[in-house]
């Protein structure tokens, strides 16, 4: 795989634009703060993220192919599914939401008349 059609392949996932930058062939007129990013340093390929303007490489590779698979891996990961009881634990949240905002206020209230 290379650039061009790792490319084509982020956007037949789906996967949207601003999560990511390949200079050359997806780059962005306004740079989000927090993106990945593939680009070429000499002989190598470098995979990484930019956090806060911040570039903070992940992995290197010796191959464009190998970079780019890793890359798309990266972006197309769904994340681990959610664990046994997750539809209960979001039903009891969703029922008892506004007990649970009444609360968070009454004890942000607290801590505000302490300070004061």
């Amino acid at each position: 795989m290379d650039r061009r059609e790792l490319c084509d392949a982020l956007a037949s996932a789906g996967v949207p634009g601003g999560l990511y930058e390949i200079p050359g062939f997806h780059e962005f007129d306004l740079r989000p703060p927090d993106f990945r990013y593939l680009r070429q340093e000499g002989d190598v390929w470098v995979v990484g993220n930019v956090e806060r303007g911040v570039h903070d490489p992940h992995r290197r590779f010796d191959t464009e192919d190998a970079a780019c698979r890793y890359l798309y891996d990266r972006l197309t990961d769904p994340g681990p599914a959610p664990g046994p009881g997750a539809d209960e634990e979001m039903e009891a949240v969703l029922r008892d939401r506004e007990e649970i905002r009444r609360a968070a206020h009454d004890s942000y209230e607290r801590a505000r008349r302490r300070r004061n």
